[in-house]
């Protein structure tokens, strides 16, 4: 199975989802600011059981997650 790519454009910040019961991911969107993309994290994650959201720059550096396992 092939993942996402985890590296946001030039400036923006890219949102990936994870499905913790099967593993599969999904590109959620890339984001102009650090702050849309966190609360876009926050609100698509909260009440939903295995369901996890990582944020990463353009660089491809980790930068923030929510959800639950």
């Amino acid at each position: 199975m092939e993942r996402t790519p985890r590296k946001a454009p030039p400036g923006k910040f890219r949102v990936i989802g994870v499905d913790t019961f099967d593993g599969t991911d999904w590109l959620e969107g890339d984001f102009d600011s650090l702050q849309l993309a966190k609360d876009h994290v926050d609100k698509g994650t909260k009440g939903n059981d295995m369901l996890k959201m990582h944020m990463y720059d353009e660089n491809a550096v980790h930068q923030y997650e929510g959800g639950s396992v």
